[in-house]
């Protein structure tokens, strides 16, 4: 809507000055939008930045946790072997299940000892 020119000026310098007004208001609405949409990109990226934050300290809690349950089984193995090479589980084992026993004197043999200074014959 046209304003009615102010007393003292021409017709045209009324609408040249409407025009200029137009184009500063347009002007300045532009650089609004710009504005706004730079804030909304900036706030876009710290979301974004914000959301990969998150999902790498998700990622690195499943991983802290893997590596306790693995620390923990291998603690258990650990104890495991040490139970498992016990000397006196061996020596049971070798006499109950495998019925071993020591030899007996007249049992042991030797084979392929030469006498000193000798070679194999």
């Amino acid at each position: 809507m046209r304003s009615p020119p102010s007393p003292g000026t021409s017709p045209q310098t009324a609408s040249t000055l409407l025009d200029l007004g137009r184009r500063r208001q347009r002007a300045s609405l532009a650089l609004i939008g710009l504005v706004i949409l730079g804030l909304t990109l900036g706030a876009l990226g710290h979301v974004a930045v914000h959301a990969k934050r998150l999902e790498l300290a998700l990622a690195l809690g499943d991983a802290e946790r893997i590596h306790r349950e693995l620390a923990e089984q291998r603690r258990h193995l650990e104890i495991e072997i040490g139970m498992l090479k016990d000397p006196g589980r061996v020596i049971a084992i070798a006499r109950d299940k495998l019925e071993m026993r020591p030899a007996a004197p007249e049992n042991i043999r030797q084979i392929g000892i030469a006498a000193p200074g000798k070679g194999p014959h």
